[in-house]
């Protein structure tokens, strides 16, 4: 459960801006439909994550890696989480 909290720390920071730019990048391109929601989330979340945890606090990840979480399972975890919006967005 504290395993949950943690990444619920962690993903806070991304899933809100990423999910507004993702609606708003979805409506650019023109029709907005799930598919292009999906896409433009698997595009945006990676791209959020580098921005504020690379670029802005990157003093951050010490924080995750005191509660056994690294860089690179924060990475992947966030690339399969965008890959599984994208594909759940396919089916609908």
């Amino acid at each position: 459960m504290k395993e949950f909290k943690i990444l619920w720390i962690f993903y806070r920071k991304l899933i809100i801006p990423t999910f507004l730019f993702s609606v708003m990048l979805a409506f650019a391109l023109g029709v907005f439909n799930p598919s292009a929601f999906g896409f433009s989330f698997l595009f945006i979340l990676p791209l959020m994550q580098y921005f504020i945890y690379e670029v802005r606090f990157p003093d951050e990840y010490v924080f995750y890696a005191n509660f056994g979480f690294s860089r690179k399972f924060l990475w992947i975890f966030t690339v399969g989480f965008a890959f599984f919006i994208k594909t759940l967005s396919g089916f609908l």
